[in-house]
């Protein structure tokens, strides 16, 4: 059997496969780059919720333009994606925040309390000047609490400033009134770890309890214990960052990236629906699997850059990413220039067209359900990362966390996508619109159920293998295909 080219259909295959090519490394990292400029998930969510509208008022404007200048047409979708590369590309040169520096280790005294304590309020005229400590025991998760000691190892006097003294500030039980003045009895096998008020003069310090057992050190250097680390200090403000030109030229870049990608995207499916005509329509998932395959590979390519690039530095080095981009700009606008674009005819009363389509019932539930799909897609798009960036800082595998995106890419494009992409046409002509959408909406459910379960990074890898193609895939291809049937 001879294999057989359709060479009418290879330069809008060549077009999918480039332009997710150039998008692959950059669109699943963008809001994870926002996270490296210091933008808060609050904001984050503000400025994806801005998005679908303006790309909702840009596409029936283009739509327009191309309508009104066809023998431009070529040039105006060229123009879109030379723009949505720019924009996007254009992130390479903001500047990223500088890695704080490792702070010295913070000295903490290790005291060994008598078995009763007396407790006596802070008296500079009656004992001698005290330093002011702040303490905690090694053996509980209570607060902290302030408190004035003598230079010794072993305490049997605790002074404070308050006035009404009780054993409950310190976190000790009541023993007994001695001769006016209060005794308190010390929890059972701890220790009292403490640290001078005057060296809290930066603005985070990490720090970790230790059990102490028989030391009789004054003074030990407090190290690193994975799973026991607590921070002390206030929390930097970052209010400020969303004050600077930085963020300012993200969120621009990024709104203007993403709706010249939604629109180019929604011009390219037409041109392939116009190339494949209404006969060939349900080929259309075969064609935009080439797709697919492109953002699945440079996904995983540049992730795998990324972290070669960036080594064991917690800022990575997106350089790669973006060259990759440019690259595949490059060749994707070359295919271009081969493509025949539709003539993209509108009705002479377009508002009178469109309100008889919005009337007809399942017209109307399809939207409902393309808006619901929208909600489900934008917490996979725009937090899935997030989650596993967070995800992998507790489990110690950042080093490792854009190697991983990649591969969670390359797993949703070549096991999930490129299968239901190619047998959507089979599917939707068995089953039908209604059934497809349906069965699509029920592993959305199970999709999400699934990602909030995983423990490690490399366990999302498998889930979206297996449900990126009932979800994304397969609802893609029958939303597209539904919404061309109805035109």
């Amino acid at each position: 059997m001879k294999f057989k080219i359709d060479r009418g259909l290879l330069p809008v295959k060549i077009h999918f496969f480039f332009f997710f090519a150039a998008l692959g490394p950059l669109l699943p990292q963008i809001n994870v780059f926002g996270k490296q400029l210091g933008v808060s998930p609050a904001v984050m969510g503000l400025v994806t919720a801005v998005l679908p509208l303006l790309w909702a008022a840009a596409k029936p404007l283009f739509g327009y333009i191309v309508d009104y200048w066809p023998s431009r047409r070529k040039f105006v979708f060229m123009m879109l994606i030379l723009i949505m590369s720019g924009s996007y590309c254009c992130l390479w040169f903001l500047p990223m925040p500088e890695e704080p520096e490792t702070p010295e280790p913070l000295l903490e005294s290790v005291y060994q309390l008598n078995d009763t304590v007396y407790i006596k309020k802070y008296n500079t005229s009656e004992v001698a000047i005290l330093e002011k400590y702040t303490c905690h025991w090694n053996c509980t998760t209570d607060d902290n609490f302030q408190v004035y000691l003598t230079n010794t190892t072993f305490i049997n006097t605790v002074y404070v400033d308050n006035k009404n003294i009780s054993c409950s500030l310190l976190h000790m039980d009541f023993d007994d009134m001695r001769e006016g003045e209060m005794t308190c009895t010390p929890i059972k096998d701890c220790n009292l770890l403490c640290y001078d008020e005057s060296l809290i003069d930066v603005d985070v310090y990490n720090r970790s309890k230790r059990e102490i057992g028989d030391s009789n050190a004054n003074k030990v250097g407090v190290l690193e214990k994975d799973g026991d680390r607590i921070q002390i200090a206030d929390e930097e403000d970052g209010g400020s960052l969303y004050m600077t030109c930085t963020f300012w030229a993200f969120v621009i870049l990024m709104c203007i990236g993403t709706v010249a990608f939604n629109v180019a995207n929604c011009i390219g499916d037409a041109v392939c629906f116009d190339v494949l005509g209404p006969e060939r329509g349900s080929k259309y998932g075969a064609q935009r699997a080439w797709g697919t395959a492109g953002y699945g590979v440079t996904a995983l390519l540049g992730g795998w850059l990324i972290d070669v690039v960036s080594g064991a530095s917690r800022t990575k080095d997106f350089t790669p990413a973006f060259i990759v981009a440019i690259v595949a700009t490059a060749v994707d606008l070359g295919a271009c220039r081969k493509l025949n674009l539709p003539s993209l005819s509108s009705p002479d009363d377009s508002g009178k067209a469109l309100r008889d389509v919005l009337r007809i019932p399942r017209v109307l539930v399809f939207i409902s359900f393309a808006v619901v799909v929208g909600v489900f897609d934008s917490f996979i798009i725009y937090y899935m990362f997030w989650f596993l960036e967070e995800l992998a800082e507790t489990t110690g595998s950042m080093e490792q966390i854009k190697l991983i995106e990649g591969v969670v890419v390359a797993a949703q494009s070549f096991i999930g996508e490129l299968l239901f992409f190619f047998f959507s046409g089979k599917i939707i002509k068995r089953w039908g619109y209604g059934t497809t959408l349906t069965f699509c909406l029920f592993c959305y459910g199970v999709r999400l159920a699934l990602i909030s379960l995983i423990q490690h990074p490399w366990h999302l890898v498998f889930i979206e293998a297996v449900m990126q193609g009932p979800t994304y895939a397969l609802c893609y291809a029958a939303i597209v295909g539904y919404a061309a049937h109805v035109a």
